[in-house]
């Protein structure tokens, strides 16, 4: 689970892949999924009904979110009262993990 301490006056973007990108075109209601748990796991009132588990990885923290079926890894980062969700992989649960060889979850 990931833990940030957020204020009411944090501002959450979301950044996507190439990737993720692609697959979010051809998926728009799993976009407005993610992007409304990304907001309640980092500014809402009950991020903990979020699922959000972290992957041990080759560089840096990488999550993975559940939505159903799909799966989106990204990462976060804090600066200047901003937090920038980068969405890297987006897809089916079979098909992502495959794409993220050499990364287990945790």
């Amino acid at each position: 689970m990931i833990i940030v301490n957020v204020n009411v006056e944090m501002k959450v973007r979301v950044r996507y892949d190439k990737d993720a990108e692609k697959f979010f075109k051809k998926h728009e209601d799993v976009r407005k999924r993610y992007k409304n748990l990304v907001e309640e796991l980092f500014t809402g009132e009950h991020p903990e009904k979020v699922d959000v588990k972290p992957i041990e990885g080759k560089q840096g923290e990488y999550y993975r979110m559940r939505l159903g079926k799909w799966r989106v890894i990204f990462t976060y980062d804090e600066e200047n009262m901003t937090i920038l969700v980068n969405a890297i992989y987006a897809g089916s649960r079979g098909d992502i993990y495959k794409k993220i060889g050499g990364l287990k979850i945790l």
